[in-house]
């Protein structure tokens, strides 16, 4: 089966961060799921951000963004996530570094 469209995903989701769905439980609703990672489903999550979309997730699934906390929250952990990747780039440049010169 294809990749939901934008409109099939914007139905699926709930409302709100008390509501999520896992990336899985999606794929498993349209039938794309192949029990791994749900990569496909994220990039189509992606793709509805990109086109105007407010979803948010967090530790337990996906979800619509509903208020300024939920918009807020949302954007903390990216920026939390940013800064973690940042932290683990320099560190892994540090390492190679060390060990090309020791």
């Amino acid at each position: 089966m294809p990749l939901p469209t934008r409109q099939q995903l914007i139905r699926f989701l709930n409302i709100g961060s008390g509501n999520t769905i896992t990336a899985r439980e999606i794929a498993e609703h349209f039938v794309v799921s192949d029990g791994a990672v749900e990569v496909p489903i994220r990039g189509v999550i992606r793709q509805a951000i990109e086109d105007g979309e407010l979803i948010g997730s967090n530790n337990h699934g996906f979800f619509i963004i509903e208020t300024q906390e939920e918009y807020d929250n949302y954007l903390e952990s990216l920026h939390s996530r940013r800064r973690g990747i940042s932290d683990r780039i320099r560190n892994l440049r540090n390492n190679w570094r060390n060990r090309q010169n020791g």
